[in-house]
């Protein structure tokens, strides 16, 4: 029989929706702790993935026991290749996004340039690029934060 491929994710929920719906966890009100599925050489079914440790399982082993081996015979576990290398992207992307934008500009501005959008870099003295009245003083303030002098 050839097994239908899911993410960890969706294996997790599948064991945790059957475990979930026996009549006897039901009568019992029994919440499981279900794991994440373990990738692991195929063994001799053919199944690749394993899971353990689950929690709130006493007296119930045998009833999970029963469940995971009818899931393993169905399903097998994705294999990416970025899970593969153990560095890829949880959120989906693909490696050779690293040197992408992550907000979708064409090309951003090199390290070299003024963060606030000018063309030319700051000014030694004034970090936000003062411009032409940069050498001349700041005015000075009224002690009266009111201006009613």
């Amino acid at each position: 029989m050839l097994r239908k491929t899911l993410n960890a994710s969706r294996l997790q929920e599948e064991v945790s929706r059957r475990l979930h719906k026996l009549q006897e966890v039901i009568d019992d009100g029994v919440k499981f702790t279900v794991p994440r599925p373990q990738l692991q050489p195929a063994d001799r079914a053919g199944c690749n993935w394993t899971m353990k440790h689950f929690g709130n399982a006493a007296g119930f082993e045998s009833s999970i026991a029963g469940v995971l081996a009818k899931v393993q015979a169905e399903y097998n576990l994705t294999v990416d290749d970025d899970m593969d290398a153990g560095a890829g992207d949880p959120f989906g992307g693909s490696k050779s996004s690293g040197s992408a934008n992550p907000f979708g500009e064409a090309a951003g501005p090199s390290k070299a340039s003024n963060p606030f959008g000018d063309s030319s870099p700051a000014k030694s003295g004034d970090p936000f690029g003062g411009g032409e009245d940069a050498s001349r003083p700041a005015p000075k303030r009224s002690g009266n934060p009111f201006g009613d002098d």
